[in-house]
């Protein structure tokens, strides 16, 4: 899975499963008061800790379930006390309005801050600050493997909350926590730490844990600041949905079309443009020590100026650094703009009738003022442009999907241009799909035209019915079948050669029964054929149950093939199939491989490699990336640790740290970097599969069911997974960024 290192907080997917979550309600009293503040939450965890010893402890995921944080302005108050004001989860995110929650890994927002939501308060001094987790299911603990029983590692136990009165933090002598101002964003950043009271005594238990809050006491959060300035133009300022989106300012990090945060524009000040037009305040997360450092690292971001009837603008920024400001170069737009929509549907232009759900379509333009549109209109270039508007297909391949009454779809929104002449650079991108560049022109009609029309490779415009490329990779990979009564699900990946950039799974896993017979696993990959490495490297992988609950990490080998050439458009390449005997997906039980990386910064990372023992004679790369791990913990943390982790099956693998190019401060980047290997800093890991047993671990019961549908073939259970302990040499010196690449912090 590609790190983008970039930390939004998201319930997302874990491969190759989804942890899925209950969605409860807060309980909550709502203010009645005007809510004429507004309170952004971040989170930043820590290294868990034992309970009896204090000494830290190793896991692969710690995931809370957040519903909500309230605040009041009087401790001690009840939980159905008046003038508790929430901060609710983002619903669109997190689920519906009324019972969202957000579900984030604590371990991966050690260094940087996790953003959780936004929301209008009433005008107060706040004395305490409550975090409020799903009450049935508080979230979820993954540990690496243990040295010993009693409990396996790799696997999910549920977290179970050892705070009878709440999570609650107020300060000593209950002064003011958090202060509000009207029409003012106030950011308060939480460090949530966690103790170990208990440990399972076995597969299904749950860790017992005591949860606290703190307010982050060093920055690790910036400020942008800037205006908007909105001239009169000659338009209606109408959308032919009837909806306005508000004028706001979103920021994304640099190259993406992730919304980190939005702004809106505030009229109040005497240094502010006149309404439509006002100021904008954005606090967001900052990689690095705080000033002063002689290590600066920074965060890069985009910004996008969007909403209100007025044409796009958008900027891209200098790093910015904790505890620093970025003041931005006015924004100068239109406004009383004709608001149009480009509506259309995504195909496959191999296969005829067949639609493509999930495509991303982005409307791109030079940031900084450049009007140079034709960098967006090309795979070389395109990474030096910003999304100012973004839409997805339905699952009959349809764009845009709806928006809400107070948030309108943002293809309904777009402003029409001045000339008929005029296009919009739109990048249509989907797995295993080439991207698709095409010029849009938005429809302000209700006639057929009024979706807008498009024009694809210079042709002549017509409807915004488009067609992506594709190519096939088909093979065969050989499997030792499951025990009778059970079945294995094998997912394969395609990645660019020699990169973890995954380019295409298949849509549905394979399932593969306990039939003697069934020795291989056929697939066919939908793959873009037009990749400038022009090969792919190739990865299989299992979705296995333990007590009959998904698995987030496989305890089937993972088969590794490297090298095999990308295919022409709508053609089909044939992988080799793998014949060395290390080549079959087989049961070998849980491993995992921890350790340190000596003297990391916020742009490393480490990345776990299978080597293909039997290459393609003109491959000299021949290690497939399966997954990477953000380096944990690092300074200016207290008791930086600089640990890495990886929960992966019994089997020889490579371990290799990469790096991002150092940032220049106080200049604006081009586009952004690719994390390169640090040379020499690599390991050979041989995880040894578990011990047999008879039954279920860590008790063996031959009469007993195996926990999980990875029994050994000759009969019998995987015992207690093993851990093994790797660091890494230290970093040689750290590479300086060109303008051209920077990170993608």
């Amino acid at each position: 899975m590609k790190d983008f290192f970039v930390y939004r907080t998201a319930l997302r997917p874990t491969l190759p499963s989804i942890i899925t979550v209950c969605l409860l309600l807060a309980l909550a009293v709502p203010a009645r008061a005007a809510k004429n503040a507004r309170v952004q939450i971040g989170f930043v965890g820590t290294q868990p800790v034992n309970g009896s010893t204090g000494t830290p402890l190793s896991f692969q995921n710690i995931l809370l379930n957040i519903v909500a944080i309230r605040i009041n302005s009087h401790v001690g108050a009840g939980p159905n006390s008046a003038g508790w004001q929430k901060i609710p989860a983002p619903p669109g995110v997190g689920g519906s309005s009324s019972n969202a929650e957000l579900q984030i890994d604590l371990l991966s927002s050690q260094n940087i801050p996790q953003l959780f939501n936004t929301a209008g308060v009433r005008v107060d001094n706040y004395k305490v600050v409550q975090l409020q987790l799903d009450q049935s299911n508080p979230g979820s603990l993954i540990p690496t493997c243990p040295a010993s029983p009693p409990a396996d590692g790799c696997i999910v136990y549920p977290l179970q909350l050892n705070n009878p009165n709440g999570i609650e933090y107020s300060n000593p002598g209950n002064t003011v926590v958090l202060s509000t101002k009207t029409n003012t964003l106030v950011s308060f950043v939480m460090q949530v730490s966690v103790m170990i009271n208990k440990i399972p005594t076995g597969p299904g238990g749950a860790y017992t844990a005591t949860l606290s809050i703190a307010p982050v006491t060093n920055p690790s959060t910036g400020t942008i600041t800037g205006q908007v300035n909105v001239a009169m133009g000659t338009g209606t300022g109408t959308s032919t949905t009837g909806k306005l989106r508000k004028l706001s300012v979103t920021a994304e990090p640099i190259g993406t079309n992730i919304a980190t945060a939005t702004a809106p524009i505030n009229n109040g000040g005497s240094n502010c443009p006149p309404s439509p037009g006002g100021c904008f305040t954005l606090t967001l997360p900052a990689a690095g020590p705080p000033p002063p450092s002689s290590m600066p690292f920074g965060t890069l971001y985009d910004l996008a100026v969007s909403g209100g009837a007025v044409t796009y603008a958008a900027a891209r920024l200098p790093p910015l650094d904790p505890g620093a400001s970025i003041s931005v170069p006015t924004f100068k737009v239109t406004g009383n703009q004709t608001l149009g929509n480009i509506t259309g549907t995504v195909s496959d232009g191999c296969a005829a009738g067949k639609t493509i759900a999930g495509a991303t379509l982005d409307l791109l333009m030079p940031p900084n003022g450049s009007t140079d549109t034709s960098l967006c209109m090309s795979p070389a270039t395109v990474d030096q442009c910003v999304t100012v508007a973004s839409a997805n297909t339905d699952n009959a391949g349809n764009f845009p999907l709806p928006g809400t009454v107070s948030t309108p779809a943002a293809f309904a929104n777009v402003p029409t241009l001045a000339k008929k002449t005029d296009s919009y650079a739109m990048e249509v991108t989907a797995p295993g799909y080439d991207p698709l560049f095409v010029q849009a022109i938005p429809g302000s009609g209700s006639n057929k035209k009024g979706g807008g029309t498009c024009s694809v490779n210079g042709g002549v415009f017509g409807t915004c019915n488009l067609l992506m490329q594709t190519g096939y990779i088909t093979g065969s990979i050989p499997i030792i079948p499951p025990n009778p009564g059970q079945t294995t699900l094998v997912q394969v990946f395609a990645e660019d050669h020699n990169t973890n950039n995954i380019e295409s799974a298949l849509p549905m896993p394979k399932m593969i029964g306990s039939n003697p017979n069934n020795t291989d696993v056929t697939f066919t990959l939908n793959v873009p054929p037009s990749i400038p490495v022009g090969f792919f490297d190739l990865f299989a992988s299992t979705i296995d149950f333990y007590q009959g609950v998904v698995d987030p990490y496989q305890g089937h080998s993972i088969v590794a093939i490297s090298h095999v050439p990308a295919p022409a458009a709508c053609a089909t390449v044939t992988a080799p199939t793998p014949t060395d005997p290390t080549q079959v997906i087989t049961c070998v039980g849980h491993g995992s491989i921890t350790g340190t990386v000596s003297n990391p910064n916020l742009g490393s990372s480490v990345v776990l490699e299978k080597i293909d023992p039997d290459p393609p004679p003109m491959d000299d790369t021949d290690e497939v990336q399966i997954t990477n791990s953000l380096v944990q913990n690092q300074p200016p943390n207290p008791n930086a640790s600089s640990n890495y982790g990886f929960c992966a099956p019994a089997d020889t693998y490579q371990v290799q740290e990469f790096q991002l190019p150092s940032p220049t401060q106080s200049e604006t980047p081009i586009a952004a970097a690719s994390p390169s290997p640090v040379p020499d800093s690599f390991a050979t890991v041989v995880i040894p599969p578990p011990p047999t047993a008879g039954g279920p671990s860590p008790t063996p019961t031959p009469a007993i069911k195996c926990p999980t549908n990875c029994s050994y073939p000759g009969g019998g259970c995987p015992g207690i997974c093993n851990n093994v302990v790797q660091g890494l040499p230290p970093s040689p010196t750290i590479i300086m960024e060109t303008p051209a690449a920077r990170p993608t912090l």
